[in-house]
């Protein structure tokens, strides 16, 4: 079986951990052969680590010589990387979800493109669920996520609106409102609405609700579903990062069964 070549754009928290992980997991299948960082420091710093005769390029040049392409830098620029992607044919991840939200001929793309895109389920559980009950009529997907003050902290939402002052262990609801509202809002935090949004009736009906507190120690995410099938809840509680506090580590393992799925026989879920 031919080797997979994959190129990784972005070598923060989640594109390191894949990079790494690709090594141990799929030393044979699999291997990562290009990288790309605005922050070139940390490309080098990632290079050195994965001690292979690893390139570094540009986004266009790494998207055009990659077999896979493993989009984990920020929703800013994961449209793009995804057009570029699919135009030529190429298989990717997208790991920055909310940023396919602004593309309004999504469907159209995919269906012009010999290329994949493969979404992984993130920091959240009962994306499987949602999509096996979409096939029927879905009438209401929520989400309800808490998090630490400190994974919230330099939101764009906080431009524009005071960061709440809590006292003592008291519960505070920072924002409500659509999935497509809350990827722009919160970037680098909400990722997960955006792919219930994708999963199920889209972003401008899939309701958002972002609470924190002082007493909170990990990120938790309620998903409610209504619809023919009946009624679904799950609640994933997720350990954050220690190296960034923003991301869950349940998404950089979701980005990894992704990649597994990629050179897998067996396919286990809807």
């Amino acid at each position: 079986m031919k080797t997979i070549k994959v190129g990784i754009i972005g070598c923060g928290v989640i594109g390191s951990a894949v990079a790494q992980a690709v090594g141990e997991r799929f030393p044979r299948s699999i291997r990562v052969t290009y990288l790309c960082d605005h922050n070139k420091e940390r490309a080098l710093w990632l290079r050195s680590v994965l001690g292979r005769n690893v390139k570094i390029l540009t986004a266009v040049q790494l998207i055009r010589l990659s077999d896979v392409v493993v989009e984990a830098a920020s929703g800013s620029i994961s449209a793009s990387v995804a057009r570029q992607a699919l135009q030529l044919g190429k298989r990717i991840l997208i790991m920055s979800v909310g940023g396919l939200l602004e593309i309004k001929n999504w469907s159209e793309l995919i269906k012009k493109s010999r290329g994949r895109v493969w979404i992984p389920s993130g920091a959240i559980t009962g994306v499987d669920g949602l999509i096996a009950a979409s096939q029927a009529r879905v009438r209401k997907v929520q989400l309800v996520t808490r998090k630490p003050p400190q994974g919230l902290q330099g939101a764009p939402y906080f431009l524009k609106h005071r960061f709440p002052v809590l006292k003592g262990v008291e519960e505070k609801r920072v924002f409500r409102g659509t999935a497509l509202a809350a990827a722009k809002a919160f970037p680098q935090n909400i990722n997960v609405a955006a792919v219930l949004s994708l999963a199920g009736i889209g972003p401008k009906k899939t309701m958002v609700e972002i609470w924190t507190s002082r007493a909170y120690r990990s990120n938790r995410h309620e998903v409610s579903v209504e619809g023919d099938f009946g009624k679904m809840q799950t609640v994933t509680t997720n350990i954050p990062s220690p190296k960034n506090p923003k991301t869950s580590y349940l998404a950089v393992l979701s980005a990894i069964a992704s990649l597994k799925e990629m050179v897998s026989s067996l396919q286990i879920g809807t």
